[in-house]
């Protein structure tokens, strides 16, 4: 009875451990699968977290060479516009008054007489960053000022002249601008396009118009008529020039640049855009004649008697 009794709780004994060992082993696999299930949740998370901050990242460097990309652009047209500028000639003249031709405008008497003559200049970019500015009258000295390039405008001083670059060529806008409630409309570009050529060669240019000429197409004008004198004859001296308005007319004056001595010569442009010389033949007051009725032209030129 005893050893009966001995045998079933030894047999109870073991079927309570193997309960026990399957229960450890359930639990240490669930634990397992768990910590597993965290870790690959954590992965996921991590992956996430680096997915969207490399995300950002190409965000940030796209948008940094975007802005590389204009900034780029932007660098390359001013120094395109600035090479096309630096060593030439422009001139700036009003086109249109309130909508209609300037000359006609004037002509008609819709515009003030002085629009072309006061409004006009000439421009000499002589570096990256200075241009001559020339103006017509002793009380408009030519002088020298700075400029400034943005990717689409040329600022002059309070001249704001829009521009653009197209197939490498710099090309100029019109714009407009008030005056004591008028509008006028100015036209920029090189002074060879909008007036011919401006050289000092001894020829004929129809297409300038000589009752608007520059300070430098004038001036080049009168030199060509004095080289063209002291080749008939009279003679020869250095020379500087100077312009001056006075009753309507746009004069020259001629001096030895480097005596002081008196005006020795006088130039002006008449009404019809003729160049004329001062005639002293007959004594004071001078009276004056025509020497050059073209641009450059001296086909006209006598030695006057002065």
């Amino acid at each position: 009875m005893k050893k009966g009794l001995f045998v079933g709780s030894l047999v109870a004994s073991i079927l309570l451990l193997g309960a026990c060992q399957k229960s450890d082993t359930d639990t240490t696999v669930k634990s397992t699968k768990q910590t597993t299930s965290i870790e690959k949740k954590s992965s996921s998370t991590s992956s996430t977290v680096n997915s969207s901050t490399d995300d950002s990242t190409i965000s940030k460097n796209s948008l940094e060479k975007q802005n590389n990309d204009v900034s780029g652009d932007e660098s390359n047209t001013i120094n395109t516009a600035r090479k096309q500028l630096v060593g030439n000639r422009f001139t700036m003249v009003p086109s249109l008054y309130d909508g209609i031709d300037a000359n006609q405008a004037m002509e008609e008497s819709k515009a003030p007489q002085n629009l072309m003559h006061d409004g006009m200049a000439g421009f000499n970019f002589t570096n990256d960053s200075t241009v001559r500015v020339e103006l017509a009258g002793t009380y408009r000295p030519d002088y020298d000022a700075p400029y400034t390039l943005t990717n689409n405008m040329l600022i002059i001083e309070h001249r704001k002249i829009p521009y653009s670059i197209n197939n490498g060529i710099i090309s100029f806008d019109s714009w407009t601008t008030d005056s004591n409630g008028h509008s006028i409309t100015w036209s920029f570009g090189p002074e060879k396009d909008l007036y011919g050529n401006s050289s000092s060669e001894n020829n004929s240019d129809t297409n300038v118009d000589t009752k608007n000429l520059t300070s430098q197409q004038l001036k080049e004008w009168v030199g060509a008529v004095l080289d063209k004198q002291f080749s008939m004859g009279r003679s020869s001296f250095p020379y500087k020039l100077s312009i001056e308005n006075k009753d309507g007319y746009a004069y020259v004056r001629v001096n030895h640049s480097t005596q002081q001595v008196d005006t020795i010569d006088m130039f002006r442009i008449n009404s019809s855009g003729q160049l004329e010389e001062q005639d002293l033949s007959n004594g004071y007051p001078a009276t004056y004649k025509v020497v050059s009725s073209k641009f450059m032209d001296t086909s006209e030129v006598t030695v006057m008697n002065n």
